[in-house]
């Protein structure tokens, strides 16, 4: 006997990108298609219905999910739990909260399961572990051990944090990377698997021969994401191999890169040659890169011909304008250049407002660089939630601030 998990992460319900309403419909559309593919009904894939869901963080983009996405979360679940299929959960760094997560109230209905360091067994072949999303801060007191699993369980634990290995961590940009090896200690227990969530790109590697990798995400977050995708686990704990991972590609909107350059006797016909070459660009989310000499066609020109088309949304990034500039930067004068941030600072220094307005707006302004905007606001408004507490006592804290 085998079984068999979809395994889930970052599906950003709630994401309206470019604020763009189509794009936040795409992101519930991606995570209903993770179903149907759990269900055995997606039409690009003859896959038999799974045995279990596992989605390992971000189920929601934000902190502030709309009641109008946690509804229609909850219906796009009611069909996996009408067809006997359970959904595993933890929670993500850009949905969690302080007190209650939105994951609880479909725990409460029903419609899903938070998984935890205790195991939750499958078909009395596989055992569940979740850990949800830690805080930087928090992560060295975090209690990681595992209750141990009875014997001949594959043992797979599910977690949200950047991870190296599989991230190449001497190749990444972020300062956020964890050391994968020492969790392993931690964990008190062997595993068998570790199934990750955070990274938005397909990796997979091993850490001390327990396999440990990203599904992707389910959408695309940014311009370089690679294609959506969710993987098929294939698990039998006698067999050999014991472990098995596909991907799944799911049917999502298309991103689609132009570049243009223009010389000095090209006009926009360029513009439309270079297009056309991508068709079709209906509906698609479409980048568009000039670069080269400067002949009069204006960005919104482009931006005018590309919605002509039909695009879902445009982004045209002109070059031309950065090499104009960087030509006359050997003529700036720097000793006269302003220090904005000092400005800003002596400006705010003037204002008549508590200290505690004054340490908000400090981590707001100068917070990590390397923090996305809702880790930002998430760690300011559970500061503001402490000093609340302090000033007014608990009864401060008692709703959303």
């Amino acid at each position: 006997m085998t079984t068999t998990i979809l395994h889930v992460s970052d599906s950003h319900i709630g994401c309206q990108q470019y604020r763009n309403d189509t794009r936040r419909e795409d992101f519930l559309d991606a995570f209903e298609q993770a179903l149907a593919v759990a269900r055995g009904e997606h039409p690009d894939h003859d896959n038999d219905p799974v045995d279990a869901v596992l989605h390992t963080g971000d189920l929601f983009d934000d902190q502030l999910t709309s009641f109008d996405d946690v509804y229609a979360c909850h219906e796009a679940l009611r069909g996996l739990r009408e067809a006997n299929i359970p959904f595993f959960v933890i929670v993500g760094n850009h949905e969690i909260r302080r007190n209650t997560d939105f994951v609880d109230e479909f725990v409460l209905t029903g419609d899903a399961i938070r998984l935890t360091r205790t195991p939750t067994p499958v078909n009395n072949e596989v055992a569940l572990y979740g850990v949800d999303s830690v805080k930087q801060p928090d992560w060295e007191e975090t209690d990681l051990s595992l209750e141990s699993a009875d014997e001949g369980l594959f043992r797979l634990v599910a977690m949200h944090q950047l991870f190296s290995p599989p991230i190449d961590a001497v190749g990444h940009e972020a300062s956020n990377i964890l050391d994968l090896e020492p969790v392993l200690d931690r964990f008190g227990t062997d595993v068998d698997g570790i199934a990750l969530g955070d990274c938005h790109e397909r990796l997979g590697d091993t850490c001390r021969g327990v396999p440990v990798w990203y599904p992707g995400s389910t959408e695309r977050t940014t311009r370089d994401t690679p294609h959506p995708s969710v993987d098929l686990l294939t698990i039998d704990p006698e067999g050999s191999p014991q472990f098995d991972r596909e991907r799944l590609l799911l049917d999502t909107r298309e991103f689609i890169e132009i570049d243009i350059e223009f010389g000095e006797s090209d006009t926009f016909d360029l513009v439309e040659r270079k297009v056309e070459e991508k068709a079709p660009v209906a509906d698609a989310v479409v980048f568009v890169n000039v670069r080269g000499a400067e002949n009069g066609v204006t960005k919104q020109e482009i931006h005018d011909h590309l919605h002509a088309r039909g695009v879902t949304h445009a982004d045209v990034t002109d070059e031309r304008v950065v090499e104009a500039i960087a030509g006359d930067l050997d003529d700036l004068d720097t000793e006269s250049e302003i220090d904005v941030d000092a400005e800003l600072d002596e400006a705010i220094g003037e204002l008549d407002i508590s200290e505690e307005a004054r340490e908000l707006e400090e981590m707001l302004r100068h917070a990590d660089p390397d923090l996305d905007d809702t880790r930002r606001r998430g760690n300011a408004k559970e500061r503001f939630r402490a000093l609340a507490a302090e000033r007014f006592g608990d009864a401060a804290t008692g709703g959303d601030a």
